[in-house]
């Protein structure tokens, strides 16, 4: 009898246990997913990381996102780090001010209308893809 009462109470405590180790509930679940942004416009202010803890920079006028509408006319400024791929037209090695490209980043999905998205986009989000189109 007292083996059925163990068993039955480890039973019962197993589930609670999984539900508790799954992470902070809301963190990047359905309810709040991560998505890839991909925006266009003209880059300028480009430089590269220099090592795995000095990130670079790069500016990015927005004519055109995936996501939000609203960012169009903005000047977002992201981070680059040394895992950020970037594609050069012709052999070039570096980002003139003015060209056309594309910058590429992930971060939670956030609703149209936020007064603050551009402030939110930018903070923590490091640019993962970055192609120069080379149109100035």
């Amino acid at each position: 009898m007292k083996k059925a009462i163990v068993v039955l109470a480890v039973a019962l405590a197993l589930p609670t246990s999984i539900a508790l180790a799954k992470g902070t509930p809301g963190a990047h679940g359905k309810s709040n997913p991560m998505v890839m942004y991909v925006l266009k416009g003209t880059l300028s202010n480009y430089t590269a990381a220099t090592s795995d803890t000095v990130d670079g920079s790069i500016s990015i006028t927005v004519t055109h996102s995936n996501f939000h509408s609203s960012l169009k006319g903005q000047t977002l400024t992201f981070a680059t780090t040394m895992k950020t791929r970037v594609n050069f037209p012709n052999g070039a090695t570096t980002i003139t001010d003015g060209a056309k490209g594309v910058l590429k980043f992930k971060a939670p999905l956030h609703r149209k209308g936020d007064a603050t998205l551009a402030a939110t986009l930018t903070t923590g989000a490091k640019a993962l893809h970055i192609i120069d189109k080379a149109q100035s």
